[in-house]
C-alpha cells in the first residue's frame, strides 16, 4: 500500500513540476514587467514635468535653448571652448 501511494506521489510530482516551474517563471516575468512599468512611470512623469516647465517657465525655455541649442540672445557673442584633443561636433 505504501509502495502505491509513493508511487502515485512520484507520478503526480512529475506532471505537476512543469506546471509549478512554468507559474514561477510566469511570477518572474510578471515581477520585472511591474518594476519596468513603475520605471516607465516614472520616467514620463519626468517628461510631462519638464513638457509643463518649458511651456509655462520662459526662464527654464531660455536655460534649455541655451544650453541644448547653444542659442544666443541678439547682440551676445558666444565663446565655446574646445580643448585640446576634444572635437567640436557631437559623436
Amino acid at each position: 500500500m505504501a509502495l502505491i501511494f509513493l508511487l502515485l506521489l512520484l507520478i503526480f510530482a512529475v506532471l505537476l513540476a512543469p506546471r509549478v516551474m512554468q507559474v514561477h517563471s510566469l511570477q518572474v516575468r510578471s515581477e520585472n514587467l511591474e518594476a519596468e512599468l513603475t520605471r516607465i512611470k516614472l520616467e514620463n512623469q519626468q517628461l510631462e514635468n519638464q513638457l509643463r516647465q518649458l511651456r509655462e517657465d520662459p526662464v527654464y525655455l531660455e536655460k534649455v535653448a541655451r544650453v541644448k541649442f547653444n542659442k544666443a540672445k541678439q547682440g551676445e557673442i558666444v565663446y565655446k571652448i574646445v580643448r585640446e584633443g576634444e572635437s567640436t561636433q557631437k559623436q
